[in-house]
């Protein structure tokens, strides 16, 4: 514990009196409506206590990717994910009701514009990072173990995938929905190699490389940190046109990398 970080010592805090990964996000939402509240109001105080609102946010997602795995089914995963999306929508809405009240001409249709730009660059990356998917027909039986192919039925010969257990959560979705960064995603990672998970350096630091395409990517943490900048600096408008750019930037770097991908195999 000597090397704990703040949100790894709340974790364990809040963990000891029952608070899950779920709870952490309705809380985020809760602190994403309260930047939005604010937000509206607009005048000197308003983006000033919004941002500092997002910064709750962030905190409640460090927080959550720090404590350790508990409930992780499909439904608490759909569940944090939607959330996740909801109190971004939320803040967007505060934005472009602080922007009405400052008399700005289109607030909602620039509103209107970062959430389709938000739509895309989460569909291109969605897209982009799903999982190829398996063969199926007679390929995929005949190459299967005879031991694979009982343990399938009568469903796996027509390529549908054998129902999994009530209980047994999917990792691959984890991965997807969560991230598989961090302490978390190591222990995943291990236990399905089945060796014990490599302790963390105390001083460990992001690369430089890795930094730089999560900036590209436009992460929601990225992007509330471009709400919090521009309305402190400017007003609404400048923030939702922050928001387009960034978006159309991060489609932008994927579909480039995704070519050099392609001309390197």
């Amino acid at each position: 514990m000597a090397h704990a970080s703040p949100a790894r010592t709340i974790a364990r805090v809040l963990e000891r009196r029952h608070v899950t990964r779920a709870g952490m996000t309705r809380i985020s939402v809760l602190a994403a409506l309260g930047a939005a509240v604010w937000f509206a109001q607009g005048g000197d105080d308003g983006p000033l206590v919004g941002s500092v609102f997002l910064a709750l946010v962030l905190a409640c997602d460090a927080v959550r990717s720090a404590m350790r795995a508990n409930r992780r089914d499909s439904l608490t995963l759909w569940l944090v994910t939607m959330l996740g999306q909801l109190r971004e929508y939320i803040v967007y809405a505060g934005l472009a009701l602080g922007a009405v009240a400052a008399g700005i001409n289109g607030a909602w249709a620039w509103a209107a514009g970062a959430l389709i730009a938000l739509a895309l660059r989460d569909s291109l990356l969605v897209a982009r990072k799903a999982p190829a998917a398996e063969p199926q027909g007679r390929d995929a039986a005949r190459g299967a173990a005879p031991a694979q192919r009982r343990s399938e039925g009568l469903l796996g010969g027509v390529g549908v995938p054998a129902p999994r257990p009530p209980g047994d959560s999917d990792p691959e979705l984890t991965g997807r929905l969560l991230g598989a960064e961090g302490e978390g995603g190591r222990t995943r990672v291990a236990a399905r190699e089945g060796r014990r998970p490599a302790p963390a350096a105390p001083g460990a630091v992001i690369s430089l490389p890795d930094l730089a395409r999560r900036w590209l990517s436009f992460t929601q943490p990225v992007r509330f940190l471009a709400i919090a900048v521009t309305t402190l600096v400017w007003d609404p408008r400048v923030a939702f046109v922050t928001l387009v750019v960034g978006c159309t930037i991060a489609v932008t770097s994927e579909l480039v990398g995704a070519g050099d991908r392609v001309e390197q195999a």
